[in-house]
């Protein structure tokens, strides 16, 4: 009862509008990457809603656990880079031997979180080799967006006009995110075509979630068990906590790469690729720097009375005060950061119960609308991806990273992602050692 009771204790309507904003974020352009992965399988709807149901609902359960256990909003959804790279490599395997690369991922990161190998393997794996290897997956993504403008240019360049608009001006984007704009004029487009008949049939029935039973392929773990670990701990988990920290919430890293780790056992179980800390969503969630800022004396008088107000100024000085003042506002606006993180997973567990629904409405839109939604949700992920690969010490690196990732090269029955993480890292030591 303490537990609720404090909650409702900390929790301001900024708080819960974080929430809600970081939720739109989750449900718009993360949802259309992973369906657009999706679209790659021959797995059905219901199965395809298990992805959500584990990406969501089993995710939030575990953030609210850690966000009410060390009072920061500690928030676990899925690797964005991850189910990209699995999108690369979904055609050379079975979906239950993927399920084993989950498994056997979510085992290695819980064992890197109760040991010191985590510093280890930092210290030795550039993050340029990385992020070159996931700009080369990102791109051949982001491609299928530009060809939907040949061939879908109604509904594909209403979304991609729509998005642009928004994202210039940045007061209008406080009222409708730019992402949700595009998904809503994309929606309105297909209710006046030939396509509106998709609605009919939809329902609102919670899940009866799919269990998958995993497989253990030798060249599947070698090509995907490494990078997807990778990519949970150095782009989305080091965007996180980075987040966090910049924020004032103190980081621990080996009990959130430990939750990774059986967040990933767990949803492997229900398809969903491995589990992280998120970044974007943590920024949306801990964004509050208005409210930081907007301090007067007259916001005192509420919490210690206007007499008391008044002799600690005359006192100690207005200027000293209003910097007391900040620094207590401060601290209270990251004492209630973590009720955010609740909202949103409250939301997300009720996404995830009812995911049919959500499946079943963007797998019978037309082709065109989820390569526009998916294309343009990694627009500005792809330019950050390309920034952070090339603009660092080990650019070469990166770039045969990238080449070889890109290439599709299959050596060995494994595929490219790895090769192209291992290609990197060779040039990265011969060429560019005196960066390491």
């Amino acid at each position: 009862m303490n537990l609720i009771k404090d909650f409702f204790n900390d929790i301001t309507k900024e708080n819960i509008t974080n929430g809600f904003v970081a939720f739109l974020f989750a449900v718009t352009g993360p949802v259309a990457i992973m369906l657009l992965v999706g679209t790659k399988t021959s797995l059905s709807n219901q199965e395809l809603s298990s992805w959500l149901f584990g990406a969501f609902a089993i995710n939030s359960v575990i953030s609210i656990f850690f966000s009410f256990w060390f009072r920061q909003p500690l928030v676990f959804m899925w690797s964005i880079p991850g189910i990209i790279l699995i999108g690369s490599s979904i055609e050379n395997y079975s979906f239950n031997e993927i399920v084993g690369t989950y498994l056997v991922t979510g085992m290695f990161l819980t064992f890197l979180g109760l040991t010191n190998i985590l510093n280890w393997i930092n210290k030795k794996i550039p993050i340029e080799i990385v992020m070159g290897m996931v700009a080369a997956i990102f791109l051949q993504f982001s491609l299928n967006w530009l060809y939907s403008l040949k061939e879908t240019p109604l509904l594909s360049g209403s979304m991609t006009i729509t998005y642009f608009i928004i994202y210039a001006f940045p007061s209008l984007q406080k009222i409708m995110p730019p992402l949700l704009g595009s998904l809503i004029v994309g929606v309105l487009i297909i209710l006046n075509s030939n396509h509106a008949e998709i609605f009919n049939n939809l329902s609102l029935s919670p899940i009866m979630p799919t269990i998958f039973k995993p497989e253990f392929n030798l060249n599947a773990n070698i090509e995907l068990v490494i990078p997807l670990a990778i990519t949970v701990l150095f782009i989305q988990n080091g965007q996180g906590l980075a987040i966090l920290k910049s924020a004032g919430h103190q980081t621990r890293i080996k009990p959130f790469t430990v939750a990774c780790g059986i967040g990933s056992i767990i949803n492997s179980f229900f398809g969903t690729v491995s589990s992280c800390l998120t970044g974007p969503v943590t920024g949306i969630i801990t964004s509050d720097e208005n409210n930081k800022n907007s301090l007067k004396v007259s916001d005192a008088n509420k919490l210690l009375g206007q007499e008391r107000v008044e002799f600690l100024v005359k006192k100690h000085g207005k200027e000293n005060f209003l910097e007391a003042l900040k620094d207590h506002k401060v601290k209270t606006i990251i004492k209630g950061h973590y009720t955010s993180g609740i909202v949103f997973s409250l939301l997300c567990i009720t996404f995830g119960v009812f995911s049919p629904f959500f499946t079943g409405f963007i797998s019978s839109c037309p082709p065109g609308f989820i390569a526009s939604l998916g294309g343009i949700a990694l627009l500005i992920v792809l330019k950050n991806t390309f920034i952070a690969a090339f603009s660092g010490s080990f650019s070469l690196g990166a770039l045969v990273s990238f080449l070889i990732t890109m290439s599709d090269l299959v050596f060995l029955n494994i595929g490219s992602p790895f090769w192209g993480i291992l290609g990197g890292l060779l040039i990265a030591k011969i060429y560019e050692k005196n960066n390491i």
